[in-house]
């Protein structure tokens, strides 16, 4: 490494306002000591086991100014102790909400002159999807203006001869004809007019060209045309999907359907993204089994966080399953999943303490619940440990780690 790219490295480390990693006091690693056992993290004599990589002891506090602090937005929970549910282990794959998937028809008869979009793009609510050249939309204008004037005509020869029956000079009869005449008329005029306005269109122009808009804002899945195809009404243009929220499809097998719950806790892990876990909650359990899979579908709301989940992605799912609870002293510690990192390989929190330092405690974990995780080696109850801004805090330590071995 060249001289420049170390003083930069330093540079950084230091400009955090003493955000680097704090000096270990004798007090600090006794507490370490303490907090481990007497065997330490690697073996019955402290010695690394000879199936692990040998490295330095990254430091292990970090102080951050108040104002990284803040823009962070660092925060934290204490270590308690609770029961953990049981869970079950089900797979299945991300699908779209019924609810928020639109499939655009063209809605006019026409040939198709340009398309604005291609399969992944993301449109708005009202944006342009497509343009069509419809010879029809100028017989429907024809129609509409030829109705209304019928239906004024119609109205004007209702009124004469309601007059003229006042005076006798109509029969009742012929009044009775022209008054229907003139419904009739009037509601086949409003009925044409309301076909131009579901188009989007006004009654008068001699435009010919329709523009078919997106009705929902998303994700185009699918495109169903091409420029100079002849359409129809029906003919299918795209479909659109809003994934802000999706769903995961579980597949629960028959012997576990009665353990699973509308309202239960679940957590989704997709071979995507191994490293994040997606909270969510079953919505829905299909009410038939799949014949071929012998599986009931469990439907389990997802919000796409970080525009992360895709349309077919697969994955599990960890279902939190009504049980006893144990007794209190019998509960494990537990953490918030979010408070867990790796450092080294090897899983770790950030405690805070009261004087805002932030400490590193590599710790063992135990079996784990949707969104929670048990503790059984490394913490203390009543710790609080870091569940929002633990990137930062890895980020700092690393660096300070860094720069010092490239002192």
């Amino acid at each position: 490494m060249t001289w420049p790219f170390r003083h930069v490295l330093l540079a950084l480390s230091l400009g955090t306002a003493a955000c680097g990693p704090a000096p270990e006091t004798a007090d600090e690693h006794e507490h370490g000591e303490h907090e481990h056992g007497e065997h330490g993290e690697h073996g019955e004599h402290g010695e690394p086991h000879a199936d692990e990589p040998a490295h330095e002891a990254p430091p292990r506090r970090v102080r951050l100014s108040p104002q990284v602090l803040a823009d962070a937005g660092i925060t934290d929970e204490p270590v308690r102790r609770e029961p953990l549910t049981e869970t079950i282990q089900v797979v299945g794959e991300v699908a779209a909400d019924p609810e928020r998937t639109a499939q655009i028809a063209a809605r006019v008869a026409g040939t198709l002159e340009a398309v604005h979009f291609v399969e992944g793009d993301a449109v708005k609510a009202g944006q342009v999807l497509a343009t069509i050249r419809a010879p029809s939309l100028g017989s429907l204008r024809a129609d509409v203006a030829s109705l209304q004037a019928r239906a004024a005509s119609a109205r004007s020869n209702r009124d004469r001869l309601d007059t003229l029956s006042g005076r006798g000079m109509a029969s009742q009869q012929e009044l009775t004809a022209a008054k229907a005449e003139a419904s009739a008329l009037d509601a086949e005029a409003r009925a044409a007019g309301q076909r131009l306005k579901g188009l989007g269109l006004g009654s008068t122009g001699g435009n010919v060209v329709f523009s078919l808009r997106a009705p929902i804002a998303g994700v185009v899945t699918q495109r169903g045309v091409v420029v100079g195809q002849a359409v129809t009404p029906e003919t299918m243009v795209a479909t659109i999907v809003d994934l802000e929220q999706a769903w995961f499809l579980a597949r629960v097998f028959e012997h576990h359907v009665g353990q699973v719950h509308v309202g239960a806790a679940a957590e989704v892990a997709l071979n995507a993204y191994p490293e994040h876990r997606f909270a969510g909650k079953v919505i829905n359990l299909a009410h038939q089994v799949d014949l071929a899979t012998r599986t009931l579908t469990a439907r389990v709301a997802l919000d796409n966080r970080d525009d992360m989940l895709r349309l077919g992605l697969f994955g599990s799912a960890t279902i939190a399953v009504p049980t006893s609870a144990p007794a209190p002293d019998a509960a494990p510690l537990v953490i918030p999943r979010s408070a867990l990192t790796e450092v080294h390989g090897q899983p770790a929190v950030f405690v805070r303490h009261a004087d805002d330092d932030f400490e590193l405690h590599q710790v063992v974990l135990g079996v784990s619940a949707p969104g929670k995780i048990a503790v059984l080696h490394g913490l203390r109850e009543g710790e609080r440990v870091v569940t929002n801004g633990v990137f930062t805090l890895k980020s700092v330590l690393l660096r300070g780690t860094f720069a010092e071995d490239h002192h």
